[in-house]
């Protein structure tokens, strides 16, 4: 009988330590899931400051544009440039719209003419569209004409929170 008893009580020690140990990896896989909790809901305070830097951006500079598109200074010269641009287009296709929802009659191509003239009185400058045939009798050489700089479009940073 005395292995019977001495059988019972490894066997109570043994279960006794794997409760503990159970017990121990409970508390282990809480306290983890609290901090994956934790990392969690401060990724999603993260992601909820950098849409609010965005959006504090965007009414700064449509406060600047609304304020100072008659004359912008510097680097925001080209960026309300583009904001006209881009204002008068969605104005054109909104009438071609219009008149394409009014009838095939009164519908028209805004056309690129149309685009040109609208885009050079908004921005105040003078454009003059010229065919192949005007580009040689102005520029007999061949050249061309003088070079136009290429300048790249405005950009806004990708993420303005870093």
């Amino acid at each position: 009988m005395s292995d019977l008893n001495s059988f019972k009580e490894k066997a109570g020690d043994l279960l006794s330590k794997a409760a503990g140990t159970a017990k121990d990896l409970a508390g282990a896989a809480a306290a983890k899931t609290k901090q994956l909790s934790r990392i969690t809901k401060l990724n999603m305070d993260i992601v909820a400051q950098k849409d609010a830097i965005r959006k504090a951006y965007a009414e700064l500079g449509q406060l600047y544009y609304e304020n100072h598109h008659d004359a912008p200074e510097g680097l925001l010269l080209q960026a309300c440039q583009e904001i006209d641009v881009a204002k008068e287009a969605i104005a054109n296709m909104e009438a071609e719209i219009a008149a394409l929802r009014a009838g095939p009659e009164e519908a028209q191509d805004a056309g690129f003419e149309a685009v040109v003239d609208a885009t050079a009185a908004q921005a105040d400058v003078q454009v003059e569209i010229v065919t192949e045939e005007d580009a040689d009798h102005l520029f007999p050489d061949g050249e061309g004409g003088p070079a136009i700089p290429d300048i790249a479009p405005f950009k806004a940073p990708a993420d303005p929170g870093e």
